[in-house]
């Protein structure tokens, strides 16, 4: 891996991390289509934290008033912060139960092409849906609003199910306004990220800090620039273009206007498809049999 590929890579995890469309099946093509091989489940995690520094700066407000709801000192945070707790604890459960398999995934591209078409069909849905009911507030969500889209969570953000995608699709489907089902699905993502950033990327990160062999199921590409600075540029670059990327679906969401990202599911859903099952090679095979 090199320098370059590190901002590349970066990049693609801030603008694909909040927009629909599945950051680590993007980001899992990349490393395919750059470095003939995907890269460890640790670094995709890691790229996650510039994504939550700029979900933190993004909605300082609202984290704010979580932890003030906390601390008692606010009843529409104290009630936001339970919200989030309950969808925790599904995400958690089945993120745990499923990491082998996510990790396992990353050889298949196809796996991935098949998450981004149910996330083509979920954000159609959700888009039809939004302009049909009135939706209710986050402050009127239930115990069973939250264990919905908390479950939702913890099957996607590994197989090409988006994460964001799925969460706010899920969230109409429980009633929600749209912009409402996007602001929980951001906010969700800020313990989700951190959670799963502890989790992943501690054998990652202690050789780094202490210059010492990674180890074997985490090495970096033989030739590779330093590790650690190929993530700490990774980490910087995803934080820029995340904060850019929240501002974007947000605007968005303001009004339904998912078609258009259903549809670039659908286009890059199919790509992967193709590619992991008959590949490039076996794709211009097909384009140039004689036609009868």
């Amino acid at each position: 891996m090199q320098l370059w590929h590190a901002i590349l890579l970066g990049l693609i995890q801030g603008l694909t991390e909040f927009l629909p469309v599945s950051s680590t099946a993007h980001l899992t093509l990349a490393e395919h289509l750059m470095l003939g091989r995907g890269m460890p489940l640790a670094f995709d995690v890691l790229l996650h934290v510039g994504t939550l520094l700029a979900l933190f700066v993004y909605f300082r407000k609202e984290v704010l008033q979580v932890l003030l709801g906390i601390v008692g000192k606010d009843a529409e945070g104290r009630r936001l912060a339970l919200w989030l707790f309950i969808a925790m604890i599904p995400t958690g459960i089945l993120g745990l139960a499923t990491k082998a398999v996510k990790e396992a995934a990353k050889a298949h591209l196809w796996v991935y092409g098949i998450g981004l078409l149910v996330t083509a069909w979920m954000l159609y849905m959700a888009n039809e849906r939004s302009q049909k009911q009135v939706g209710r507030e986050v402050v009127e969500m239930n115990a069973k609003d939250a264990l919905a889209i908390g479950a939702i969570q913890g099957l996607g953000g590994g197989f090409g199910l988006s994460r964001s995608g799925s969460t706010i699709s899920m969230g109409v489907f429980r009633g929600l306004k749209l912009p409402e089902s996007t602001r929980f699905s951001f906010l969700l993502g800020i313990p989700t990220i951190a959670a799963a950033a502890l989790v992943e990327t501690k054998d990652l990160i202690k050789p780094l800090i202490q210059h010492l062999p990674l180890p074997e199921e985490l090495r970096f590409p033989e030739g590779s620039v330093s590790p650690l600075g190929a993530c700490i540029v990774g980490v910087v670059v995803a934080a820029i273009s995340g904060y850019f990327a929240i501002g974007l679906l947000d605007r968005f969401t303001k009004a339904p206007k998912l078609n258009g990202f259903a549809f670039y599911c659908l286009c890059m859903g199919s790509l992967m498809l193709i590619l992991g099952t008959v590949g490039v090679d076996g794709l211009f095979y097909v384009s140039t049999m004689p036609h009868r």
